[in-house]
């Protein structure tokens, strides 16, 4: 468990903080660390309030925020958590223990691209961060948004802004692995009626979350559309690969109209069918085919 830090972390000089108030909050944390790591209710919530007071003596203690969102994340309360791990982050940048929880907090509301900053960060110090982004970057899990998730606007940006995306790049060689972050993510949850180009009520929060990312950024858009090789009834097989890059085409289509009325640029925006050609899964199974249906939107200069 993240709160089980160190009492070598906590022991940090009254130079380091520069207030009597900042040492009387680590005395506070080191006594809330003693308290163990019970799950009974009581006593996390002594610890709660033990690690709050501490942050009234000293808002930017960052083992306090780091330990009071480790007990929020243990409650599944993500926003607070959250907030208290950016806080330790913004407090003490190198703090390894508090990278590794917020990349927790990412991966558990399916913020995959900021998941993985978030452990690139933590990578030295941390082999769990390392397992993290192992299983990230592997099949570019990072960059695929499946069904019932929602990529936000935050997450997007990552990917697709030219500066954030190199840094990236640069971090995960830093690490020591060897991948290369590119602007291009496919869309798994951008569901349409079976057979047809009409979208699906619930993916529409997912282009809004493109559109707003998308009209902070520059460069040309370009939208793929990728069906399964399901024949359709009544068809031969190649009757059935024309008809569905015939689907895939309108249903990149709607995908950029619907980008239009957001307020993206037309003239950036080009939308082609690849229909069933370039599948990514080759079984007959209908999982196999969850996985072919898929748009692919991609950022270029």
């Amino acid at each position: 468990m993240r709160f089980l830090i160190t009492i070598a972390l906590l022991l940090i000089p009254l130079m380091v903080y520069g207030t009597d108030d900042c040492t009387r909050a680590t005395d506070i944390v080191i006594q809330a660390f003693d308290l163990g790591q019970t799950p009974q209710p009581q006593v996390r919530e002594k610890k709660k309030a033990m690690l709050k007071q501490a942050l009234a003596l000293c808002p930017n203690h960052s083992e306090a925020r780091n330990n009071l969102a480790s007990i929020f994340e243990m409650e599944a309360q993500y926003d607070q958590a959250l907030s208290h791990y950016q806080a330790a982050v913004l407090a003490k940048p190198g703090f390894a223990i508090a990278w590794f929880g917020l990349g927790e907090i990412y991966s558990k509301t399916n913020r995959f691209p900021l998941a993985l900053e978030a452990y690139l960060n933590a990578c030295h110090e941390n082999s769990d961060a390392r397992n993290r982004i192992l299983n990230l970057l592997d099949n570019n899990r990072f960059r695929v948004s499946e069904a019932g998730e929602i990529m936000d606007k935050e997450s997007l940006l990552l990917l697709f802004d030219k500066k954030r995306r190199e840094n990236i790049t640069k971090m995960i060689s830093g690490c020591g692995f060897r991948a290369s972050v590119v602007p291009e993510i496919t869309f798994r949850n951008l569901q349409f009626n079976v057979g047809s180009a009409k979208i699906q009520d619930e993916s529409i929060l997912q282009l809004e979350e493109i559109g707003s990312a998308l009209k902070e950024i520059g460069g040309k858009i370009k939208i793929s559309g990728h069906t399964d090789k399901q024949p359709f009834k009544k068809h031969s097989r190649e009757e059935s690969v024309q008809l569905n890059m015939e689907l895939a085409s309108d249903r990149a289509k709607t995908i950029a109209d619907y980008l239009v009325r957001l307020g993206v640029s037309r003239y950036r925006i080009e939308s082609k069918g690849i229909g069933s050609k370039q599948p990514v899964a080759y079984g007959d199974s209908s999982e196999d085919y969850a996985k072919n249906r898929r748009v692919v939107i991609k950022v270029t200069e």
